[in-house]
């Protein structure tokens, strides 16, 4: 039986990155453990965002896989015309937060080099996704949306 430590060294090694996701805490996060090792750059870690976190660090990882650098602290529009922040993580936070990641720096000879940032996401995303799982759910229902003479409006005063 393979440790935790033995999976994410597999991941990295297969494609290049793991995600670490800790959902029993609040806020939830998740973060990258291989971006150092696999492209020299900061791992990422973002809050609060349980349901969509590792699509949304994937997309960022597809980014820096394809040259962007996200270790500046300003706003990059890097998610389809959404901004995203970013923001360096203070090395006493690390061993809170980044505790996988401290021990693949540490396995693969990098004691003491770790570096991350902090990832924040407009309410513009949050509110995209919101709108669009409204609309699958509603794709989804049998219910008849309009009629010859009206349109529905939803809540959030989107024509139907």
């Amino acid at each position: 039986m393979s440790s935790p430590d033995d999976a994410i060294a597999a991941d990295v090694d297969r494609v290049g990155w793991s995600c670490i996701s800790i959902r029993d805490i609040d806020p939830p996060f998740a973060y990258t453990v291989g971006l150092m090792k696999t492209h020299d750059h900061p791992e990422l870690i973002i809050f609060g965002r349980p349901d969509d976190a590792h699509s949304i660090l994937s997309d960022l990882v597809s980014a820096i896989a394809s040259g962007s650098r996200l270790d500046t602290p300003t706003e990059y529009d890097v998610l389809d015309g959404f901004p995203i922040g970013t923001r360096p993580v203070d090395e006493s936070h690390h061993e809170t937060y980044l505790g996988y990641a401290m021990g693949y720096v540490r396995r693969i000879g990098r004691i003491g080099e770790l570096a991350a940032v902090q990832v924040y996401v407009p309410e513009a995303l949050t509110a995209f996704i919101r709108i669009n799982q409204l609309r699958l759910n509603r794709l989804r229902s049998t219910e008849t949306r309009c009629s010859a003479n009206s349109i529905e409006r939803d809540e959030m005063g989107t024509d139907w």
